[in-house]
């Protein structure tokens, strides 16, 4: 059976901190940017094709000057609203196209496992109080 994620509230997701992957390996590119690189886990359909066909080991990412800007701010101590706030500020851009750029950029690094976002809930969305139950 399979377990649905909670429900975050627009807060929660604006207090989540982007951290990167401690398996990715970075390198900094020539001309501004950073190249990204991932070890692939061997599954089992995999070592069977690399019977026949080279498979990579490895995934590479190149991230432009702006990405490697947000991939030193994943450091686990910003919060996806203060980099929304710095991004918006170095680049001119007004808040909402800085978080729906952010939101989506970041959803891409992590659907590839170079980030994960650590989420601290709110008290009011713990325990009871989450069913509108107050004592």
């Amino acid at each position: 059976m399979l377990r649905r994620r909670p429900r975050l509230t627009p807060d929660e997701v604006l207090q989540s901190r982007p951290v990167r992957n401690q398996a990715v390996e970075s390198e900094r590119v020539d001309g501004g940017g950073i190249r990204l690189t991932l070890g692939l886990r061997p599954v089992w359909w995999a070592r069977l094709v690399a019977v026949v066909l080279p498979v990579p080991r490895k995934r590479q990412v190149e991230l432009d000057s702006v990405g490697e800007e947000v991939w030193d701010l994943c450091d686990g101590e910003h919060t996806l609203r203060d980099i929304i706030r710095i991004i918006s500020q170095r680049h001119k851009l007004t808040r909402a196209e800085a978080e729906w750029s952010l939101r989506t950029y970041l959803r891409d690094l992590g659907k590839r496992g170079l980030v994960g976002f650590a989420i601290q809930k709110s008290e009011a969305s713990k325990g009871e109080a989450s069913h509108g139950r107050r004592d």
